[in-house]
């Protein structure tokens, strides 16, 4: 006679063992480990590259900006350029109004009052100077009437990413 629960008992099984669903499990465990150290490093670069292009912006804005408005002061005197150091220079430009640039706690300032007032042009930037002035035979000079080129080099530092510009400058009036 048949009996149907022994039917079932004797047939293949049509399920997934334990050990079958183990071995997915790790299997896909191994995939997703490889996948997400890919992004990780996706990530990194994509973070890298980030800070790189915001400090390389930053610190070609500023010098561009600083390059520009130099190459209009109006004389090598020291009525005209009033302040001439490693970290501020302050001077009349040809329309006698008092400008200026600074480094001041890891940023360029710019202002337009002779000090009065400043505003940012770029931040995270390293070193001690900013200036370096030149004589006409491009020997460093601290003397405004031997002024003849002014050296602009800004470092920008990010994370662990920094960048270099410099820029040398010959007012259009000397």
């Amino acid at each position: 006679m048949f009996n149907p629960q022994s039917a079932i008992r004797n047939s293949p099984s049509k399920g997934f063992t334990l050990i079958e669903i183990i071995i997915t499990i790790v299997i896909i465990g191994i995939i997703a480990s490889l996948a997400a150290g890919i992004i990780v490093q996706v990530v990194k670069v994509y973070a890298t590259e980030d800070n790189r292009s915001d400090i390389q912006y930053q610190a070609k804005l500023a010098v561009e900006r600083m390059a520009r408005e130099l190459r209009t002061m109006r004389s090598a005197t020291a009525a005209d350029i009033t302040t001439m150091n490693g970290t501020t220079l302050l001077y009349n430009d040809i329309n006698g109004t008092q400008m200026g640039f600074r480094l001041n706690a890891g940023k360029v300032e710019r202002t337009q009052d002779n000090g009065a007032t400043w505003q940012t042009l770029a931040t995270n930037i390293t070193g001690a100077t900013i200036f370096t002035y030149l004589d006409n035979a491009d020997a460093v000079t601290a003397s405004q009437t031997a002024l003849w080129f002014v050296q602009v080099q800004v470092a920008a530092t990010r994370g662990t990413e920094s960048v270099t510009m410099r820029a040398t400058v010959h007012p259009m009036n000397f």
